[in-house]
């Protein structure tokens, strides 16, 4: 083991950087489940069933409307045809020949009939090439035109005169063209209207189960078994909250009944332990044979053990129910960390490990605001970690810095057991290694006595290492907790 190096001794933090932080895989994965987080909420869940519904009966509608206009238009376009070629039937005569003119826009064909004999009176330049004549049809399309033709007998009483006048479709057809977008963009508007107005009525009608959300987050931040905020709206969602609050009031009852149990207990054991100790250790000193000394040592270490147990519920109890007694101060960090290596000396090479600690030389002071018993505590249970999960024949890297405004004490081990979850380790009663003495409790207790004492304990768990960091705001002034 290296010895401890004095106060300002040992090699200074100069070069020492933060290490570059890599946005790794795990990261995106976990920012891709937050942006697609808002497509499983009911919210859009709503909004969307609502949009496609009404899209599906609105598209429904528009298409039968569409359809019908259509129908009408293409009716009233062919009557129209039709009472044009009766009219100008009726201003065609044989005899004398007289042919009227087609308007603009209008194509002609006059044909005289009798019997198999067909005589071709007039034609329009621009008339199809399909002869009406032929098919015996009034309304037939022909490329760009529609034909209309009406038959009636001649002025001479032997023939017949059929009359075909042709128009375009073009201006029908580009009426229809802009009916049907007119719909399109009416279906358009009103979906993304009817989705807007989904949008806001479902949040509307979601806001109390939204509040019942944001009080339970709460009081799970909180750690605290408080009730939540009931809506006054008489619905299902009322009675939601009232079932949650009812069933908070029982889990709050069996937690208060647990703490005060420990607490009510803690006490109890404290005293016959503390007695059973003393009177072990008297009896030690006492003229016994070895085989009895042994099993006085014995015995003795499981009372240790058993009043750090009952010490660690007493103080659980406590933190829970907020009646820990801190007594700030200030306290040079850096001189009793070494006091504290020091103790653990023995232990240290036991495990055949190497200590090496590094101070910060260009800090002017190291010295930080807090409970000295509760820090001590708390330094031991770290430093005792690092010994017991540390692989035998490697270093513990010990380092107090000053980072800006901020004291950092960082403790260091190898081990060869992976964490997979280093948060999980301040939970109370979770041990990462069930084969090691222990409650799972040291951890999460020094976790709310340093957020107490208004510092920070982080635990970390990479590639073979594990480090336990403490960050302390440097304090000038009065204590950021109470006495």
């Amino acid at each position: 083991m290296q010895r401890p190096c004095s106060k300002r001794s040992s090699g200074s933090a100069t070069g020492c950087g933060a290490p570059l932080r890599l946005i790794n895989l795990s990261s995106i994965c976990l920012l891709s489940m937050s942006l697609l987080r808002p497509v499983r909420s009911i919210r859009l869940k709503i909004g969307l069933v609502f949009g496609v519904t009404f899209f599906l009966g609105f598209a429904g509608a528009a298409f039968y409307v569409f359809n019908r206009v259509k129908d009408v238009l293409i009716q009233q376009d062919n009557r129209s045809l039709t009472e044009r070629a009766a009219r100008l039937s009726e201003r065609t005569s044989i005899y004398p020949l007289v042919i009227p003119l087609p308007e603009r826009g209008e194509v002609l064909s006059l044909w005289y009939t009798v019997g198999r004999f067909k005589k071709r009176l007039y034609m329009s330049p621009r008339f199809p090439a399909r002869n009406m004549v032929h098919t015996g049809m009034a309304l037939v399309p022909s490329d760009t035109f529609q034909l209309a033709s009406f038959v009636r007998n001649a002025d001479d009483g032997y023939g017949k005169l059929t009359t075909v006048v042709g128009r375009s479709n073009q201006p029908l057809t580009r009426q229809l063209q802009q009916i049907g977008w007119l719909l399109a963009i009416t279906l358009l508007m009103s979906m993304t209207l009817s989705g807007l107005g989904a949008w806001w009525l479902s949040g509307w009608l979601l806001r109390p189960l939204r509040a019942i959300i944001d009080s339970a987050r709460s009081v799970n931040r909180a750690e605290q078994v408080t009730p939540i905020r009931a809506p006054n709206t008489g619905d299902e969602l009322q009675e939601l909250a009232d079932t949650i609050n009812d069933m908070l009031a029982r889990i709050r009852q069996a937690v208060d009944t647990q703490h005060n149990f420990f607490a009510a207990a803690s006490h109890e054991l404290r005293t016959p332990l503390s007695i059973l100790r003393t009177e072990i250790e008297v009896a030690q000193r006492e003229a016994i044979n070895d085989r009895e000394r042994l099993f006085l040592a014995s015995q003795l270490a499981e009372l240790r053990r058993l009043s750090r147990l009952v010490d660690d519920l007493l103080a659980m109890s406590q933190l829970r129910a907020g009646t820990l007694q801190l007594r700030p101060e200030r306290i040079e960090l850096d001189d009793l960390t070494l006091l504290l290596t020091e103790r653990y000396h023995t232990s240290i090479n036991q495990r055949q490990l190497y200590l090496s600690v590094r101070l910060d030389e260009t800090a002017p002071s190291l010295t930080v605001l807090a409970d000295q018993d509760k820090l001590t505590n708390v330094l031991l249970n770290l430093l005792d970690n690092a010994v017991k999960y540390a692989i035998p024949n490697t270093q513990l890297d010990l380092s107090i810095l000053q980072q800006h405004e901020t004291i950092v004490w960082s403790l260091a081990n190898r081990t060869n057991s992976a964490v997979p979850d280093p948060n999980r380790l301040a939970r109370e009663f979770y041990q990462a290694d069930a084969r090691h003495d222990g409650y799972g409790l040291g951890l999460w207790i020094s976790h709310q006595i340093v957020r107490l004492m208004g510092g920070t304990l982080t635990v970390t768990a990479t590639e073979g290492w594990f480090r336990t960091t403490i960050s302390f705001e440097r304090q000038t002034g009065q204590s950021p907790f109470g006495n």
